[in-house]
């Protein structure tokens, strides 16, 4: 049997993703498997390529064997960088995905590895892995999103300029964050409003969108998140989400830029495509902009609480000094690392770099042929090829190719 196959990812209709051929993932699906059929009223929001079992990656030649299951009798396939630091039974400890969304998710945090494994115990239901989840996402187009917290003093300027804040909580409270540079500060504030009652918060939030619509914020800070605010009220009327743009950094990221999420940083992913990569884990905890299970409670308490810029919380790549060809994605976490693969010169034959890593590749433009011992197949966008460990592969583009590798990094 060969090492190295194409596979298909799993599909997720969640209802925040773009719906019918507008989104990456259906148009992905679509390329690379011609009998999948796309309806127009239907949001496909995400492609997960791993063996998490709530969407695990088929092998459509072995009758659609599940990838684990094929793992399960060859987890020599799975490499040094795998079996020395993971348990093999639970496949690869990777989760590769692509994501197109419409309207913004939930405000949400994952939880580390300590707090993953008791919430599992006491709430499996709402909390299906025992397993913690940093992530990484890599833009594919213009991608928007909310991620870790403002600097303090940008905080503290929105309550400044939109009273309507301070209305909705204890004002020694707001008087004590409005003078501190004290994280326990903000805290307390940013708990206070995630859990003030809907019949308290609701009117304020309704005046804060009227102050938007008027330009009664005429702060140049206000007035930098004004169609963001309105956008999302328009979208989660009446939920406490809303507040969260005030506390949150706003990023904007163009193709190929990233941000990655350690545990218990809060974020939202607002508009745009992107691939992202995470452990092997679903575990999510929401507080807000989602009709889902919420847990703000457990939120409040476990996030970090530490102030950055926007800019701060983009995670930049790295050239591989030994391939011009390659930016390297490698946050500080065992479980994986992403490279992008930009081909431009057609019809050269190129050698991909031989891991000790079980990897996935995903075709995201152009169209080539692989050649990995006696086989070769060709590669067209939305192709995914499961790679074994220590397996030569070899490219030869026939377009323009880009390419996203996924591999554990230990």
């Amino acid at each position: 049997m060969a090492l190295v196959f194409k596979v298909r990812g799993a599909i997720k209709n969640y209802d925040w993703g773009k719906l019918g051929s507008q989104s990456a993932v259906a148009q992905l699906q679509k390329a690379g498997f011609y009998n999948f059929n796309i309806d127009e009223k239907t949001p496909y929001a995400e492609l997960w390529i791993g063996t998490h079992d709530s969407g695990p990656t088929i092998i459509p030649f072995i009758n659609n064997m599940k990838l684990k299951d094929w793992l399960t009798s060859h987890t020599q396939s799975l490499g040094t960088n795998i079996s020395n630091a993971f348990d093999v039974s639970k496949g690869l400890p990777f989760l590769f995905k692509v994501l197109s969304v419409n309207k913004s998710l939930s405000i949400q945090a994952h939880p580390d590895k300590s707090t993953a494994e008791k919430l599992h115990r006491e709430f499996p239901d709402k909390y299906p892995d025992d397993n913690h989840k940093p992530e990484m996402a890599i833009a594919l187009t213009d991608f928007e999103a909310l991620c870790g917290f403002r600097p303090l003093c940008e905080i503290q300027t929105f309550f400044k300029h939109i009273p309507h804040l301070q209305k909705i909580i204890d004002i020694k409270i707001v008087d004590k964050f409005m003078n501190s540079t004290n994280k326990d500060d903000l805290k307390h504030l940013f708990t206070a409003v995630m859990t003030c009652t809907k019949n308290v918060f609701e009117s304020q939030l309704e005046e804060i969108s009227k102050g938007f619509q008027s330009n009664q914020f005429n702060n140049e800070l206000c007035f930098s998140i004004r169609d963001l605010f309105l956008k999302t009220y328009n979208q989660y009327p009446g939920d406490i989400g809303c507040f969260c743009l005030f506390f949150l950094n706003y990023l904007k990221l163009k193709p190929g830029e990233a941000i990655f999420l350690a545990a218990n940083e809060p974020h939202a992913y607002l508009y745009g495509d992107c691939v992202e990569c995470m452990a092997c884990s679903d575990n999510v905890v929401r507080a807000g902009l989602t009709p889902k299970f919420r847990d703000v409670e457990t939120l409040c308490n476990m996030l970090t609480y530490q102030c950055k810029s926007s800019e701060e919380n983009k995670f930049l790549s790295i050239r591989d000094p030994e391939d011009p060809y390659i930016k390297i994605y490698n946050p500080p976490v065992p479980e994986f690392a992403v490279d992008l693969i930009e081909l431009k010169e057609k019809g050269k034959s190129y050698a991909l770099k031989i891991l000790q890593s079980a990897s996935v590749l995903l075709v995201v433009k152009g169209k080539g042929v692989y050649k990995s011992e006696n086989v070769e197949c060709e590669l067209t966008l939305g192709s995914i090829l499961y790679i074994s460990s220590g397996c030569q592969v070899y490219l030869n583009q026939i377009h323009e190719m880009l390419i996203f590798r996924a591999y554990c990094s230990a």
